[in-house]
């Protein structure tokens, strides 16, 4: 059996978990996740298959509504992905992969079942669709991140325990397939179109990759003066859109900062810096949460439409 074939057991679990690289969170931001007055005069590579009326690949999530109305659908789904994810993890490749003796192989039955019990849990507590209203998407991106930081706390110990029962040639064989793996996931990415396909495949597959820097470009990026100028605003209104607005850029300079970066080696501390980063980005919400409410309770339900598709 090849490494590419036996997905390396634990690395895969947390894999499942760990968030897209940076560099994907700058395509994002390249192809609409951080669109502002500065950058809306940047252009996306030429296409020879696209003619001048063929939509750039970014228009059907602007169709779909801004960059934040995306980054809260992912944060909200992310939590059921999850509990799928942890359902389906593959138990079984761990023990090919660790050839485990009998206490290594009593401490992954534990983590089998701890898992089975997080993944039931995610599933019956996770938030479902995407509510219509601002306040209730507020409330599912925090319950979102809170039960599955919960999840990740009841899972840790587990994972904790039974990587601790490995040895250092049992540990390498799990760092090396992981980066046999990464080292395979980044072949053909040749061009930008190329690399925003991969990017968009990785977004679908894991709703929380690089919310880090997505959500940090998304807060940096409000189209000020298109809001203002689409969405028709009073001056009243334009207050309460620039308190928003400084609160965003707060938040997002709060992330920079409390976000750990992507570069921890073992499962244990991939989940840490998960479980780190996903606090973050809830703090980052509550943080803009009272602003934005106050701006949006100004607007008429015209107005509110027209916001809602630029946000």
């Amino acid at each position: 059996m090849s490494k590419l074939t036996v997905v390396p057991a634990i690395i895969l679990i947390v894999a499942t978990m760990c968030f897209a690289s940076n560099a994907d969170a700058r395509r994002w931001r390249y192809y609409g996740g951080g669109y502002n007055d500065r950058n809306s005069s940047q252009t996306e590579p030429d296409d020879p298959r696209r003619g001048p009326d063929m939509e750039r690949p970014n228009s059907g999530l602007r169709r779909a509504g801004g960059a934040f109305t995306i980054i809260v659908d992912r944060l909200i789904r992310g939590c059921s992905q999850q509990g799928a994810d942890i359902q389906s993890w593959p138990f079984d490749s761990i023990a090919r992969v660790v050839n485990p003796d009998d206490s290594q192989r009593q401490a992954l039955d534990q983590f089998r079942g701890v898992a089975k019990a997080t993944a039931d849990a995610l599933k019956s507590n996770c938030p479902g669709e995407t509510p219509a209203t601002p306040a209730a998407r507020f409330d599912a991106v925090e319950q979102a991140i809170d039960v599955a930081v919960e999840s990740f706390n009841n899972l840790q110990p587990s994972l904790q325990s039974f990587y601790g029962t490995l040895d250092d040639e049992q540990k390498a064989r799990l760092l090396r397939d992981m980066t046999v793996v990464s080292t395979q996931d980044k072949v053909d990415r040749r061009n930008a179109w190329r690399a925003y396909a991969s990017a968009e495949a990785k977004a679908e597959a894991n709703q929380w990759g690089g919310m880090c820097e997505l959500l940090t470009a998304t807060l940096r990026g409000w189209q000020v003066r298109d809001i203002e100028r689409n969405v028709r605003l009073s001056e009243p209104q334009r207050v309460a859109l620039y308190e928003f607005v400084t609160a965003s850029l707060k938040a997002a300079d709060t992330l920079v900062t409390s976000c750990p970066a992507e570069n921890a080696l073992t499962p244990v501390r991939r989940m840490e810096t998960m479980r780190s980063r996903l606090t973050a980005v809830r703090e980052a919400m509550v943080s803009i949460r009272p602003t934005l409410m106050r701006f949006y309770e100004t607007l008429d339900n015209g107005q509110r439409t027209r916001f809602s598709a630029m946000s």
